[in-house]
C-alpha cells in the first residue's frame, strides 16, 4: 500500500475552479469570489477531492458544503491556464460584448480607437 496521492483529473480541477468561480476562460488572471460547493450529501467527486486533502466538508442545515484548502485553492488557481483563451481570443470576445453597446462598431474600430484601448488592455 502507498501514500501516493495522485494528480487530480481535470474534471476535479473544474469543481476547485467552479468553487472558487474561477471557471472562466476569458479571464486573463483568475479573480476567485467565493469559495463553496454544495452537494448531495455522500457526493463521490467531492469525497475523493476530501481524501486527496484538496477540498473540507462542513454539515449546515442537513447539507454538505465543501470549501477548498490551501493545497486545492493552488491547484485551482494553477490550473486556470489550460482553460484559459489566448489573448486574440479574450480580445475578439471582449469585442463582441462591446458590439451589444455598440452595435455598428466593426472590429476593426475596436482594435485601433483609441477610446477602446483600456478595454483591449484588459482582455
Amino acid at each position: 500500500m502507498t501514500d501516493r496521492i495522485e494528480a487530480p483529473t481535470a474534471e476535479q480541477l473544474r469543481i476547485l475552479r467552479h468553487m472558487l468561480g474561477i471557471n472562466t476562460p476569458n479571464d486573463a488572471k483568475p479573480k476567485p469570489y467565493r469559495d463553496y460547493y454544495c452537494a448531495p450529501s455522500g457526493d463521490k467527486a467531492l469525497l475523493e477531492l476530501a481524501e486527496m486533502g484538496l477540498v473540507e466538508m462542513y454539515r449546515q442545515d442537513r447539507q454538505d458544503w465543501y470549501t477548498t484548502t490551501r493545497k486545492g485553492r493552488k491547484l485551482a488557481m494553477d490550473s486556470h491556464a489550460s482553460i484559459r483563451k489566448t489573448k486574440a481570443q479574450r480580445v475578439y470576445s471582449t469585442f463582441l460584448n462591446v458590439r451589444d453597446a455598440f452595435p455598428d462598431l466593426t472590429f476593426r474600430d475596436f482594435i485601433t480607437e483609441p477610446q477602446f484601448a483600456d478595454t483591449r488592455r484588459a482582455a
